[in-house]
Protein backbone atom coordinates (compact mmCIF):
# COMPACT_ATOMS: atom_id res chain seq x y z
CA UNK A 1 0.00 0.00 0.00
CA UNK A 2 1.11 3.65 -0.79
CA UNK A 3 1.41 6.21 1.63
CA UNK A 4 -0.28 9.26 1.26
CA UNK A 5 1.60 12.60 1.67
CA UNK A 6 1.46 14.18 5.20
CA UNK A 7 0.62 18.22 3.55
CA UNK A 8 -3.04 17.22 3.11
CA UNK A 9 -4.59 19.48 -0.01
CA UNK A 10 -7.19 21.82 -0.07
CA UNK A 11 -10.65 20.67 -1.03
CA UNK A 12 -11.57 22.48 -4.11
CA UNK A 13 -15.38 22.68 -5.11
CA UNK A 14 -16.33 22.57 -8.98
CA UNK A 15 -17.18 25.96 -9.39
CA UNK A 16 -13.09 26.65 -8.62
CA UNK A 17 -12.56 24.76 -11.05
CA UNK A 18 -13.79 25.96 -14.12
CA UNK A 19 -12.92 29.75 -13.57
CA UNK A 20 -11.31 31.68 -15.79
CA UNK A 21 -8.64 33.51 -13.52
CA UNK A 22 -6.34 35.18 -16.35
CA UNK A 23 -8.82 37.87 -17.88
CA UNK A 24 -6.74 39.78 -19.57
CA UNK A 25 -3.84 38.69 -22.15
CA UNK A 26 -0.57 38.77 -21.47
CA UNK A 27 0.05 40.94 -24.38
CA UNK A 28 -2.05 43.63 -26.77
CA UNK A 29 -1.48 42.80 -30.25
CA UNK A 30 -1.25 45.59 -32.60
CA UNK A 31 -4.66 46.17 -34.27
CA UNK A 32 -3.17 47.23 -37.51
CA UNK A 33 -2.70 43.86 -38.34
CA UNK A 34 -5.13 42.17 -35.69
CA UNK A 35 -8.51 42.60 -35.55
CA UNK A 36 -10.61 41.67 -32.31
CA UNK A 37 -12.83 38.18 -32.58
CA UNK A 38 -14.46 38.02 -29.55
CA UNK A 39 -13.73 39.00 -25.94
CA UNK A 40 -10.94 36.48 -25.23
CA UNK A 41 -9.71 36.45 -29.05
CA UNK A 42 -7.58 38.02 -31.93
CA UNK A 43 -7.30 37.15 -35.69
CA UNK A 44 -5.26 38.36 -38.19
CA UNK A 45 -7.12 40.97 -40.85
CA UNK A 46 -6.88 39.93 -44.34
CA UNK A 47 -4.20 40.85 -46.48
CA UNK A 48 -3.49 41.37 -50.05
CA UNK A 49 -0.20 40.96 -51.89
CA UNK A 50 -0.37 43.87 -53.99
CA UNK A 51 -2.17 47.07 -53.04
CA UNK A 52 -4.07 47.07 -56.63
CA UNK A 53 -5.81 43.64 -55.39
CA UNK A 54 -7.04 45.92 -51.96
CA UNK A 55 -7.95 48.99 -53.94
CA UNK A 56 -9.60 46.42 -56.16
CA UNK A 57 -11.84 44.82 -53.36
CA UNK A 58 -12.44 48.07 -51.57
CA UNK A 59 -14.16 50.01 -54.81
CA UNK A 60 -16.45 46.90 -55.26
CA UNK A 61 -17.50 47.76 -51.37
CA UNK A 62 -19.09 51.34 -51.66
CA UNK A 63 -20.70 51.27 -48.00
CA UNK A 64 -17.10 50.74 -46.26
CA UNK A 65 -15.68 53.54 -48.55
CA UNK A 66 -18.24 55.52 -47.02
CA UNK A 67 -17.18 54.58 -43.70
CA UNK A 68 -13.59 56.38 -44.52
CA UNK A 69 -11.61 52.89 -44.90
CA UNK A 70 -8.23 52.86 -46.47
CA UNK A 71 -6.04 50.16 -47.93
CA UNK A 72 -2.62 50.93 -45.91
CA UNK A 73 1.05 48.65 -45.37
CA UNK A 74 1.21 46.59 -42.73
CA UNK A 75 3.81 46.99 -40.64
CA UNK A 76 4.16 43.40 -38.86
CA UNK A 77 3.67 41.46 -42.33
CA UNK A 78 4.68 44.10 -44.93
CA UNK A 79 1.59 43.29 -46.86
CA UNK A 80 -2.23 45.41 -47.80
CA UNK A 81 -4.55 45.53 -45.37
CA UNK A 82 -8.00 47.38 -45.46
CA UNK A 83 -9.58 49.17 -42.11
CA UNK A 84 -8.96 52.84 -40.59
CA UNK A 85 -5.29 53.74 -39.30
CA UNK A 86 -4.33 56.13 -36.62
CA UNK A 87 -2.98 58.77 -38.58
CA UNK A 88 -6.03 59.15 -40.74
CA UNK A 89 -6.55 63.42 -40.59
Amino acid sequence: MKKRSQCPTPPQTKSNNRRYRNKRPPFRPDPEHWTRKSQHGWKAKVSYETEDDAWEWLNQQPRLRAQGYKVYRCRVCQKWHIGHTKDDE
